[in-house]
């Protein structure tokens, strides 16, 4: 379903993240791939939102197991 006039961002294993062209209010979506689905993210509310939940989601599932140095 990709379209031609979408720039790839980001070509991973399972997933690709792509960026619509913008409109003339400058805005845009990402698009992200995965497994055949398109799910269209609007670039000033959904993605910074997403961003923010897969880093607090990093922060869990990599923090240390005991005291680190600082």
């Amino acid at each position: 379903m990709k379209n031609t006039n979408w720039k790839q961002i980001f070509e991973g294993d399972y997933l690709d993240i792509w960026q619509t062209p913008k409109s003339k209010d400058g805005k845009c979506d990402f698009v992200l791939a995965l497994g055949g689905t398109h799910l269209f993210l609007r670039s000033d509310t959904v993605f910074p939102e997403l961003k923010a939940a897969t880093d607090a989601v990093s922060c869990e599932v990599f923090k240390p197991k005991e005291a680190c140095y600082q």
